[in-house]
């Protein structure tokens, strides 16, 4: 417990620190910023594999095949 206390206490001081030079805003735009990215590339694999005629959707993948 004591560990956790002195764990916590040492974070919350670095925290505090970043937070005041503001590296953590930078930090936060950099990973809006990616998440945007990311969410934009999925979209367009999805709507390119929504008119690929190869794709098969996830429940098909799960059920066996006729005999």
């Amino acid at each position: 417990m004591i560990r956790t206390l002195i764990f916590g206490a040492i974070a919350g001081y670095v925290g505090k620190k970043l937070y005041d030079e503001g590296k953590l805003t930078e930090f936060k735009n950099d990973l809006v910023t990616r998440y945007n990215d990311a969410k934009t590339s999925l979209a367009d694999e999805r709507t390119t594999a929504d008119t690929s005629p190869l794709v098969t959707s996830a429940g098909a993948i799960n059920r066996p095949l006729p005999n």
